[in-house]
């Protein structure tokens, strides 16, 4: 598997990070041929992509997983490092039902 690939595949900022970091060593290396140097170039592009849209959706880049369906439309869950926030709609079920409120972001660990 090419840098390419598993830059495509990647699913956290840390599998990016050595992705992006060993395709700059290929890149800077005089030994490399021009297909891994072209691989490569290509690999750094999209992880540094991945990587900057996860910081700015905030901070992890977390693939969706299928939820099941509800009321006929699908529903989709983040997995991997993906956390809960405290909003408005949690705060406003916190005080109508503090225990789905503590079950929720008890299971979101």
């Amino acid at each position: 598997m090419g840098f390419f690939e598993a830059a495509q595949a990647a699913s956290s900022i840390l599998q990016l990070r050595d992705i992006v970091s060993n395709a700059v060593k290929v890149m800077t290396d005089p030994t490399s041929t021009p297909e891994e140097k072209k691989d490569a170039s290509k690999a750094k592009r999209l992880g540094d992509k991945k990587i900057g849209e996860g910081k700015a959706k905030g901070g992890a880049v977390t693939k969706m997983y299928n939820g099941g369906m509800a009321h006929g439309k699908k529903h989709m869950y983040l997995g991997g490092n993906a956390s809960v926030k405290d909003n408005a709609g949690l705060r406003a079920l916190k005080e109508a039902s503090p225990k789905a409120y503590m079950n929720i972001v008890k299971n979101a660990k």
